[in-house]
């Protein structure tokens, strides 16, 4: 099909990418506990590599225009301390992710709750749902910050689900 000069053609790199989210979502699911590792690796060498930038970014804020920020430093070091943590210490690692993802189902439906409550008040008719699912949320919340390991599994299906859904995306875009 033309379309003003342009002629789509096979396009390989999505196929292949396509091919290889897929299997990696499959392979996620098949091993959560192997993959729950890897992204605490992943966690802690992004907050090593933040920590350095931040620690960076201090020194050339006092060389440019001399200032000296003791936030930069704190949290410069606080990240390299995390980063280390976070590999060294890996289960360690994956329950604070855990509980991370449950607090940020919680906020999360909280502040939901407090959007529906302003949309209730504008009258808008589908409040009830945002109601009920925002309370629902908040279960869930709940629910899996006391159960860690549950916050995990779901985090890890979650991931897993939406790298097969961007794969078969990307195998389709390449036809």
């Amino acid at each position: 099909m033309e379309m003003d000069g342009y002629k789509k053609r096979f396009d390989w790199a999505s196929l292949i990418l396509g091919i290889v989210l897929v299997v990696l979502g499959c392979v996620s699911i098949m091993h959560p506990d192997k993959s729950l590792h890897l992204l605490c690796i992943l966690v802690g060498v992004g907050l090593l590599l933040l920590g350095i930038y931040e620690l960076w970014a201090r020194s050339k804020m006092q060389e440019w225009l001399g200032y000296r920020s003791g936030w930069l430093l704190g949290t410069g070091i606080l990240d390299i301390v995390l980063g280390i943590v976070f590999l060294v210490y890996q289960n360690f690692g994956t329950t604070v992710i855990a509980v991370i993802f449950a607090l940020w189902f919680i906020i999360s439906s909280a502040n939901e709750l407090t959007i529906a409550g302003f949309l209730h008040q504008l009258n808008v008719g589908y409040y009830w749902l945002l109601f009920i699912l925002d309370i629902l949320g908040l279960i869930i919340g709940v629910v899996l910050l006391f159960s860690p390991m549950l916050s995990a599994i779901t985090m890890v299906w979650l991931i897993s689900f939406y790298l097969i859904v961007i794969g078969i995306v990307k195998i389709i875009q390449a036809f």
